[in-house]
């Protein structure tokens, strides 16, 4: 720490160098990510892992991920949609490791809408991409998200089976329980909300007590999203037939998937996420031209002239 410290002084002094102080910067991220003082005002390695953590000196971009609870990954994901009646990749790019993968859905939808000069009328995506505000966000442009919700560990004292009147502003919980009471509050984003709270009573005589509230003083509370209705409509939609149909669909995605990462794709070659953008995107046309001669069974000179259409429609 003390060898650090003294090099941040020493650097200091070239602070008009722009490499000097992106060291600097790189130096005091590491600093602050992984280490702490204690009372004596010593150094000590940080509890838990920071928000953003830099892993790597030579590629700064790179993060730590986690396919599951067991399984962790260090690097960058891969971010891939298709056209579904084609099967063709209309797009595909690297994302941080460590962010959600429903984070960037309508950015790729304006890429995707860009590109080819088409309107996105359905987005069909696994329940990573189907948060309320993707939700709101398709809903505002007429796009059809089709997600599913996710399934809770125990369904049974789960959020999607208490009954919310949003109108009436009253949950009931699964043993017929109704409450009225709650709180506004802020959700991450700042955003108001409705916190609504069982009475503990209530809950300690009821058989679910142990496996429904979590508090040591209070009874249960459920508190609504901001677009909740939307999230409501979702869980209610993806019991119908129409919703399984439709997302059966999305099932030739993972195929392409599986197949880029025959081609290399889950490894990336180069430092950097531009490098890594280059890779994906040269591992995506190889899929695409492989798809367009299977489209076209062998007939060249059709594929040049839908292509050479496809140009200059795009170029008009």
């Amino acid at each position: 720490m003390e060898d650090a410290q003294a090099t941040l002084d020493i650097a200091g002094t070239e602070a008009g160098d722009p490499e000097v102080r992106a060291a600097v910067w790189l130096l005091t991220k590491i600093l602050g990510d992984d280490l702490t003082t204690d009372e004596a005002g010593d150094p000590r390695i940080g509890e838990g892992v920071a928000p953003d953590r830099i892993i790597s000196l030579t590629d700064e971009e790179m993060r730590h991920g986690r396919k599951s609870a067991s399984r962790l990954f260090d690097g960058r994901k891969l971010q891939v949609a298709e056209e579904q009646s084609s099967q063709l990749i209309v797009a595909i790019e690297p994302v941080p490791a460590n962010a959600g993968d429903g984070r960037g859905l309508l950015a790729v939808i304006d890429q995707v809408e860009k590109q080819s000069g088409l309107t996105v009328a359905r987005v069909i995506a696994d329940g990573a991409y189907g948060s309320g505000d993707n939700r709101a966000g398709c809903q505002a442009r007429e796009m059809d998200l089709v997600s599913p919700m996710a399934a809770p560990a125990d369904a049974e004292v789960a959020k999607a089976n208490f009954t919310i009147d949003l109108q009436a502003n009253t949950v009931t919980c699964p043993r017929g329980h109704t409450t009225t009471t709650y709180r506004t509050i802020k959700d991450s984003q700042g955003r108001p909300t409705k916190s609504f709270a069982f009475d503990r009573s209530t809950c300690e005589a009821c058989p679910l007590f142990p496996r429904c509230v979590r508090s040591k003083t209070q009874g249960r509370t459920i508190t609504l999203h901001y677009h909740e209705d939307l999230l409501k409509a979702a869980r209610e939609r993806q019991h119908t037939h129409e919703f399984k149909v439709t997302y059966k669909l999305r099932a030739a995605v993972e195929r392409t998937i599986a197949e880029l990462g025959g081609h290399g794709a889950k490894q990336a070659r180069y430092i950097g996420t531009t490098k890594d953008l280059l890779q994906s995107q040269w591992t995506g046309a190889v899929i695409n031209l492989k798809r367009l001669f299977k489209l076209f069974r062998g007939d060249m000179n059709h594929m040049r002239t839908v292509m050479m259409v496809t140009a200059r429609v795009r170029a008009g």
